[in-house]
């Protein structure tokens, strides 16, 4: 056996260490931190990371890229080619498809049909105009690509390419701007990012396409004026006691975004004043949205295909009851563009105070 005497001091220690170790911890713990920075590795640590988020971007635009291309001309054959412009993010399909030569089969637009000839020779009739069939395609691609990439983890620019089709529907993207990571950040030193109050006449501003309101339509960049978007509130506001709730298809556009819209109609309405009847000319007038107080609005759950009479005549008292102006005539929906409102100070909402009325061209 042991002896008590023999067993003294070492367990002693052994109770009293782990107490004194716990003590230490906690002191070091609770007390001032040291930081160490830069240590060893860590510039290549922070390398090596952008390069991988570089590399998952990149993989993530190629994927992307592959289903808007397959979604794009789904809905062209569903839809065929645009003659409206609507808003920057969906189609108008109140507009009549025009262009379209030859109709539907089993509810989609024929591309191309066969006919026999004189000679009783089968002969291909082309039912779409080559160039507006190009720009359409382009188009319903950037769109469904910029949904695509306003999803994506890390921060992806859009409306970024420059495309060019060739044979078989491919479609070649060149970036404006290249992708950005950052590898050293200095947290002392704030982030230069142009202002989007710049944008707008150097007026506040107020970007709400992530807002906890929930307002800006999936996909879509929302950004107005301060004294804009308190309209807006306001008119949610007012739509939530009708049972009603708002989204914006589209807001604020920056004048390249206008000229791109205004370019897009060019082949299909080469005359100017054809074209200024369905789009905002951006060279020769103040358009509406580039000045942040406008918006292009619907019901939650509504297209411009689903929205009824009766909905556009809830959505314009709504609208006006908080203080917007419609771009149309009262009580006339087939007219104008029912779903655009405009409000503080632009032209067209200058012209509806001077006369008094809720709706004008």
């Amino acid at each position: 056996m042991i002896t008590k005497k023999g067993m003294g001091l070492e367990w002693y220690f052994l109770i009293i260490a782990p107490l004194i170790g716990l003590t230490v911890f906690l002191v070091g713990y609770l007390g001032e931190q040291k930081v160490i920075g830069n240590y060893i590795g860590e510039n290549s640590f922070n390398i090596i990371k952008s390069a991988n988020e570089a590399e998952t971007s990149l993989f993530f635009i190629d994927q992307s890229a592959k289903y808007s291309l397959q979604q794009a001309i789904y809905e062209l054959a569903q839809n065929g080619v645009s003659v409206s412009e609507f808003d920057v993010n969906e189609v108008n399909i109140n507009q009549p498809f025009a262009i379209n030569k030859c109709g539907k089969f089993k509810d989609a637009y024929v591309w191309y049909e066969l006919k026999k000839d004189s000679l009783n020779n089968y002969v291909q009739n082309e039912c779409f105009d080559k160039d507006p069939l190009i720009t359409n395609l382009v188009y319903f691609f950037n769109k469904n690509l910029n949904q695509y990439l306003t999803t994506s983890p890390y921060s992806i620019p859009i409306n970024n390419y420059e495309y060019e089709v060739k044979d078989n529907l491919e479609i070649i993207g060149k970036a404006k701007s290249p992708l950005a990571f950052d590898i050293l950040k200095d947290e002392s030193k704030p982030s230069i990012k142009k202002p989007v109050e710049a944008r707008i006449e150097q007026k506040k501003s107020e970007d709400f396409t992530y807002s906890a309101e929930r307002l800006c339509a999936k996909g879509v960049k929302c950004v107005l004026t301060e004294e804009a978007y308190n309209l807006l509130l306001e008119a949610q506001k007012i739509a939530k006691q009708k049972g009603k709730t708002l989204v914006v298809n589209s807001a604020y556009r920056s004048q390249d975004e206008q000229v791109a819209i205004w370019n897009r109609f060019a082949s299909t309405y080469p005359d100017a004043a054809e074209r200024r009847k369905r789009v905002c000319d951006p060279y020769n007038e103040k358009c509406p949205h580039t000045t942040g107080n406008a918006v292009d609005v619907a019901f939650e759950g509504k297209t411009t295909k689903t929205m009824t009479n009766l909905d556009w005549l809830n959505l314009h008292e709504i609208m006006y009851q908080a203080g917007w102006v419609r771009y149309g005539e009262e009580k006339r929906y087939d007219i104008g563009e029912p779903w655009h409102f405009e409000c503080c100070g632009t032209n067209r909402y200058a012209r509806a105070q001077a006369k008094g009325v809720t709706a004008i061209v």
